[in-house]
């Protein structure tokens, strides 16, 4: 007997069905798990930067809390130092960084005569500051709410004339003088 041929369009069929079944799979249970996979492992290494971070925070640990106590025992509420030359000068240092951090220019500083009342002793500085408002205000603000405590019990405030071309718009500069005082904590006296 002559051997059976089969049909070529039998046998297209049959490689054609188990190609679309080769697919079915492939999209279907694969591609789905393979994305999953590497999904995590995208996660995974994102958590282990994390991790990397946390321990170097973590390893750091001792220097912070150190420098924290040394930060809150300087933050006081009183003026310190070993005299009164020495604290004005930190009080004229403070002064120039607030001013500057702010975004206003400081023209000068000078020490101004202490001031004693029942409670405390008070060491000020006069400085004068000029600046967009925005940067004068937050000056202002900087100084007002700095620890130790400083007050500022004098402020003249007015209108710069404008610096550069006429008729160039820009924002109007203030210029301001203030007096800014410190309490110092009179010796024998506590909370």
């Amino acid at each position: 007997m002559a051997p059976k041929t089969v049909a070529a369009p039998a046998y297209c069929i049959f490689i054609a069905g188990n190609f679309a079944v080769g697919l079915l799979v492939t999209f279907a249970c694969i591609l789905p798990v393979r994305d999953l996979l590497a999904n995590r492992d995208e996660e995974i290494a994102q958590q282990r930067m994390m991790l990397a971070r946390f321990k170097a925070v973590a390893a750091r640990e001792a220097a912070v809390q150190s420098a924290a106590k040394e930060t809150a025992a300087d933050q006081g509420e009183f003026l310190v130092g070993k005299n009164d030359g020495v604290i004005s000068a930190d009080l004229q240092t403070r002064l120039k960084g607030m001013v500057e951090a702010a975004g206003a220019k400081l023209r000068s500083v000078r020490n101004l005569p202490s001031q004693t009342d029942a409670q405390a002793r008070y060491i000020g500085s006069r400085i004068e500051l000029f600046g967009p408002l925005a940067a004068v205000h937050r000056s202002i603000h900087a100084i007002e709410s700095a620890k130790p405590y400083l007050f500022v019990k004098v402020a003249a405030i007015k209108l710069a004339p404008p610096i550069g071309q006429v008729g160039v718009p820009q924002e109007p500069l203030i210029e301001a003088q203030l007096d800014i005082f410190g309490a110092l904590r009179i010796e024998g006296r506590e909370k």
